[in-house]
């Protein structure tokens, strides 16, 4: 069940229909039935998973409030590892164990499962999300970042708040607890949340999907194509997540706000970025600091030497890309993005400059920052290593080839992309429109007549979003 469906969009009216006449405990209720609705769209078995590692995350945390035991908290953060690591990583993991034994049976696990015994490990969908969630939660009432307990019902709804269950963004406890008795309704809320969701159906339906429609079939199949389209295909997949991802961000947090709550914002034009760190401080921010406070400082973060420091960086980073896929390829592509950010972070420390500072060099910073964060997408875009080093060969060997159809609708989408990362980035315009309601109105009128136009043209418009494969 895709936001931007019409079976989503008529649950969501139907409930809204009713949540402010609700008292503020009917309103939890009504907010957990929703979300089992929309993960039992899914799978009942998958739910019922979630229920059961729900209740014994929220009794091991109840009792860490009280009782500073490690032993107990790593117990609890290991099963809910397990839990993610079986269906994630399994094949992954067997595989790779396979290739350093030569077990063939082993190798190709997946295929002999399936032929011999029927058995196919299927992803349960925002697994990922939901166990940094719950470990997030688990880990703050241990270091008394969470100090007072608080009922099921409102960590049901803090885990299950289904406008962001799926994908993000990740949730504080700190952040969404204070909030949970007291959901406001303001007319600005309303504005504001309203055209959030129609920026976010725009950016999905109008960027992101029809990139990945002209796109897709280079990066499954990438051979004889001419170079020049390797050399845009990097730039409009990098554009295509963006689209896609703070699209459902918009979405999530527009929705958020029509219930009454904020959620935080996981975008803020990250491709104008001058360097790595800064992208990746406006980049999928809820899994950056996430990763900050769970991974990289635990493990000593900068405390413990300048090599260590760079030690840390690359497990983080590492581990950041394993947790997009179960892939060697997203794994290169973590270690890469954990030796850019450790070669920058030396250069920074050390004040080594090749360039003076001024407005132009700025500029040459942000392309570059720009081209090796698409260089380095080719893994996390590629389903296969042979793949990715096709297309990077490609780049540098200049075939000639088939082009591409209709590049010039993509590089026509690359630059409207771009011009919304710049709104994000430069928020003038934004904050001009969330100071006037009477724009805000006229906005909300147009976009909803371009919507149904939408749903009228294209029905349920488009496919998945990117990050629900996580």
């Amino acid at each position: 069940m895709l936001f931007h469906s019409t079976i989503f969009l008529l649950l969501f009216i139907s409930i809204y229909i009713f949540y402010w006449f609700l008292p503020v405990k009917g309103k939890h209720y009504l907010i957990i039935l929703t979300s089992f609705l929309f993960y039992l769209w899914y799978s009942i078995p998958f739910m019922l998973m979630f229920l059961f590692l729900s209740i014994l995350n929220y009794y091991a945390a109840i009792y860490l409030l009280n009782h500073k035991n490690k032993n107990i908290l790593t117990l609890i953060v290991g099963l809910d590892l397990a839990v993610l690591g079986f269906f994630k990583y399994f094949y992954l993991f067997a595989s790779g164990i396979g290739y350093l034994i030569q077990n063939d049976y082993l190798i190709h696990i997946k295929e002999n499962l399936i032929r011999d015994y029927n058995i196919e490990i299927i992803l349960p969908i925002a697994i990922s999300f939901y166990t940094f969630q719950i470990i997030a939660f688990v880990v703050d009432c241990y270091r008394n970042t969470i100090t007072e307990k608080i009922s099921f019902r409102k960590f049901i709804v803090f885990i299950l708040f289904f406008p962001q269950f799926v994908a993000g963004p990740i949730l504080r406890a700190s952040d969404f607890i204070p909030q949970i008795d007291q959901p406001t309704l303001e007319k600005r809320k309303i504005y504001i949340g309203s055209l959030l969701i129609l920026q976010g159906v725009f950016k999905k339906v109008l960027v992101a999907d029809p990139i990945g429609y002209y796109t897709s079939p280079v990066w499954q199949n990438p051979s004889h194509y001419d170079a020049i389209i390797y050399w845009f295909l990097i730039f409009a997949f990098v554009v295509q997540v963006y689209a896609d991802f703070s699209g459902y961000t918009d979405m999530a947090r527009g929705m958020a706000k029509l219930l009454g709550y904020e959620i935080p914002e996981n975008f803020r034009g990250p491709l104008l970025s001058s360097s790595m760190s800064e992208l990746w401080n406006r980049w999928h921010i809820t899994l950056s600091s996430w990763l900050r406070d769970y991974i990289y400082i635990p493990l000593g973060g900068s405390r413990r030497g300048e090599f260590r420091t760079y030690i840390n960086l690359f497990i983080t980073m590492s581990l950041g890309g394993l947790w997009h896929g179960a892939t060697w390829n997203m794994l290169i592509w973590g270690m890469l993005m954990g030796i850019y950010l450790s070669i920058e972070r030396f250069l920074r420390v050390h004040d080594i400059k090749f360039l003076p500072e001024n407005q132009f060099i700025s500029f040459i910073k942000k392309g570059f920052t720009l081209f090796m964060f698409s260089f380095i997408a080719i893994f996390f875009a590629t389903p296969t290593l042979n793949n990715a080093i096709v297309i990077i060969k490609g780049m540098f060997l200049l075939p000639r080839g088939y082009p591409l159809i209709s590049y010039e609708t993509v590089i026509v989408l690359i630059i409207i992309g771009l011009i919304l990362n710049y709104l994000q980035y430069n928020r003038t315009i934004i904050e001009r429109i969330y100071h006037n309601e009477t724009l805000q109105f006229r906005l909300i009128v147009i976009g909803l007549f371009l919507i149904t136009y939408l749903l009228y043209l294209y029905g349920d418009m488009g496919g998945a979003f990117i990050y629900f494969a996580f």
